[in-house]
């Protein structure tokens, strides 16, 4: 899929999706909007970017209408990249994240740019086609979210 511009599909998929307890402002600044992390519910401290920072910034989706620049999601996590579950996506990566569609025909919609004209990039109405599966792999389960907040 020449979209993706030389990202795996499984990483290229993490940008643009609903935020979990957080949100961008202006520019690239982001704020927590949920009170609780989003694995433990301990208090939520920062907010992780889903796709790794070391991906860049934006991912350029390039559909047949236009070009959409997406962002990597945002999780209200406790703890920082060195502590908590903030730590657990970063320090061992005994959490990772996958966005997960409901059905194939939503992921192509997805990738056609239809869903993104009709609510763009990490709007919440996208839980109604997928969620997130967040892999525990310390406790081995998984935990499924189909809201932001």
């Amino acid at each position: 899929m020449s979209q993706l511009r030389g990202l795996p599909l499984e990483r290229a998929e993490l940008f643009g999706k609903p935020s979990i307890g957080a949100r961008y402002t202006h520019g690239a600044s982001y704020e927590r909007t949920g009170e609780r992390c989003c694995i433990c519910h301990r208090p939520a401290t920062n907010c992780h970017h889903v796709a790794p920072r070391r991906l860049g910034e934006r991912f350029s989706l390039v559909t047949p209408d236009r070009t959409w620049l997406l962002r990597s999601p945002l999780f209200a996590l406790c703890g920082s990249g060195t502590t908590g579950c903030h730590n657990g996506f970063h320090g061992g990566s005994a959490l990772t994240a996958r966005w997960m569609w409901d059905d194939p025909q939503y992921e192509r919609w997805w990738w056609d740019g239809i869903l993104l004209e009709q609510w763009g990039p990490h709007a919440e109405e996208l839980y109604g086609f997928g969620f997130w599966r967040i892999e525990d792999k310390k406790h081995d389960r998984l935990i499924e979210i189909r809201e932001g907040n």
